[in-house]
């Protein structure tokens, strides 16, 4: 007996170390996916160890993994770190960059200046002003300091090119034979019942299916007829996918969801781990998330490039077709791209229901900024948002004014500050699909314009206008404007109140908008009185330059405003909303800040 039990014992220990030991041997990286997110798999003597995500390698792994590093794709940034001035990234994580963090007053230089060339990919440096250093950065792919593994195959849908060939995924001949990419490359029919593309979407719950007069309702709705393939009562669902009919005959081949056959048993076209039936599954347990294969794989509502586990993933920065991966443009320029089958994250004021292209650039200086779509193939939307990419508030949006269907937007003065651009198709038609495919987005900077001084526009940036601007004092229509006097800035209380037109621009005191700033303290003026009586004199109505043009113990928000106000922090409550939409209270600025 003693014998029989300690081979059993044996056996069974050696049954448990063979299902919880040490994974499959490895050959590369890529061999050792993690099943959290927030680590990162190595193959070090041919096995797989994991370790906390730090991709950057500065000791501090990434906010969404509790680690506080606000770009863990840059070495030089982390909580503590010693920001620089001129790289246009926030590298001590306070919430604002370059010249903006009070650390930078005084700094002779700020905003990035790329280097000739572009991409230095061993030297520690963001060269090209995109926040991303040496190997992490998708233009040092394929360099041989970065190195290439001899082909794709096993890695077919992480968003990356392994092999350094130029194709990502299934676009790789590597690929050729992989059953996902065989699978991706097969168009959705939208009837039939069956998930042709293997994105676990069937016939109409297919966005691919979005134009087939089969998921379209057409005339008057009407009771759904259970087998004629059409959604006859326009809820969205067809035929057996309709809950009203559950009980029809036609559907009696209908039952639970099976969640690892590859069919549509329930008949909601929705299939296996895309079926929310199947949500608590074992077969439907989360995976790292794939970049390029058409599935959420950690079930967190994202999939491909709209996860922001995708980030970082060449094919996603290289598409740039959503907030996660904006393109940091440093200067003026032209640029070319394909929305061809890009999702519709967002939409401006004036329209974009198709795919968008997002751009982001960084002013250090005011500038006069023009975009367009001139050029782009297709009925087209440009949209400009200031801070914050799906949240900032939008400065203008625009369809057609570039002519032939083409966006353009022209703004004769950008404060310094972040900027997110968007180039989106206009609608998503029914019959001809959606507004997409190659495209070109012009960005025009002009950083420092000069003051015209009589156009009611602060041109040069400085938050004077016209007449009211020193560069104009001398100019035709604005000498001895102010009852004599040469013509100054109505700012503050005292030239509030004095019943002079202090800057000729024709309003006086409370009637001038310098006066009357605030857009949401209307019953304020910049007089020095608690008008509204919330305890706060004047409430955001005193236009500012500078902290000089304040009463005491206010302060100018001249990063949002630009008028004069008590601390952000001292409010109960977040008043930087009604400051200006879309910003937040920087805990180090005490102002609101995009």
């Amino acid at each position: 007996d003693s014998e029989t039990d300690s081979e059993t014992d044996s056996e069974t220990d050696s049954e448990t170390d063979s299902e919880t030991g040490p994974p499959e041997d490895c050959s590369f990286d890529v061999d050792c996916p993690p099943e959290d997110p927030c680590e990162v798999g190595r193959c070090a003597a041919g096995t797989c160890i994991f370790a906390p995500l730090d991709l950057d390698g500065d000791g501090f792994p990434p906010l969404q993994c509790g680690g506080g590093d606000c770009n863990d794709l840059n070495p030089s940034t982390f909580p503590g770190a010693v920001e620089a001035c001129d790289d246009n990234d926030d590298n001590d994580c306070n919430g604002v960059a370059d010249c903006f963090d009070p650390a930078c007053d005084g700094a002779s230089n700020c905003g990035c200046q790329p280097a000739p060339g572009g991409e230095v990919c061993d030297n520690g440096e963001d060269d090209d002003c995109d926040t991303i250093v040496d190997c992490l950065d998708a233009d040092c792919v394929g360099t041989p300091i970065c190195g290439c593994l001899p082909s794709e195959i096993g890695a077919c849908g992480n968003g990356f090119d392994e092999d350094c060939d130029g194709a990502f995924d299934c676009d790789d001949v590597d690929c050729i034979l992989d059953p996902q990419c065989q699978c991706i490359s097969t168009p959705e029919v939208c009837l039939g019942g069956e998930d042709e593309d293997c994105d676990l979407l069937v016939d109409c719950a297919d966005s691919d299916c979005a134009a087939a007069p089969a998921c379209e309702c057409f005339g008057p709705p009407e009771p759904e007829n259970c087998d004629d393939g059409t959604d006859n009562d326009c809820d969205g669902a067809a035929d057996c996918a309709d809950p009203d009919c559950f009980i029809s005959p036609a559907c009696d081949q209908c039952e639970e969801e099976v969640c690892n056959d590859g069919e549509d048993n329930n008949c909601d076209n929705l299939i296996d781990c895309g079926d929310p039936a199947c949500a608590f599954s074992p077969f439907c347990e989360p995976t790292p998330e794939q970049c390029n294969n058409q599935l959420d794989d950690d079930n967190d509502g994202d999939a491909d490039c709209n996860d922001i586990d995708c980030a970082s993933a060449p094919i996603c920065l290289q598409e740039h077709a959503n907030c996660n991966t904006a393109l940091l443009v440093s200067g003026s320029g032209v640029f070319f791209g394909d929305t061809d089958g890009f999702e519709n994250n967002t939409s401006g004021s004036c329209g974009g229901a198709a795919g968008e292209a997002v751009f982001s650039f960084v002013l250090s200086e005011p500038s006069q900024v023009t975009m367009t779509a001139v050029g782009t193939s297709f009925d087209s939307t440009v949209y400009l948002r200031a801070g914050d990419c799906e949240d900032g508030f939008e400065l203008g949006c625009d369809d057609d004014s570039g002519g032939n269907f083409a966006g353009a937007l022209t703004f004769p003065i950008l404060y310094p500050g972040t900027y997110f651009a968007f180039l989106d198709g206009y609608a998503f038609d029914p019959f001809g699909g959606a507004n997409d495919g190659p495209y070109q987005f012009n960005l025009e900077i002009i950083p420092n314009p000069p003051e015209v001084c009589d156009d009611g526009i602060d041109n040069d940036g400085d938050i004077y206008v016209d007449c009211a601007d020193p560069d104009c004092t001398f100019s035709p229509n604005c000498a001895g404007c102010n009852a004599g006097a040469d013509p100054t800035a109505e700012f503050g209380v005292a030239a509030c109140t004095d019943g002079l037109d202090n800057d000729c621009d024709g309003q006086s005191d409370c009637s001038d908008d310098d006066c009357s700033a605030s857009d949401f303290y209307v019953t304020e003026c910049c007089n020095g009185t608690d008008q509204n009586n919330n305890g706060i004199e004047d409430d955001f109505n005193c236009r500012c330059n500078s902290d000089a043009d304040c009463s005491s113990g206010q302060i100018c928000y001249d990063h949002t405003a630009y008028a004069c106000g008590i601390p952000c922090t001292f409010f109960f409550g977040d008043v930087c909303p009604f400051v200006a939409a879309g910003s937040f209270c920087n805990q180090t600025t005490n102002q609101c800040e995009y």
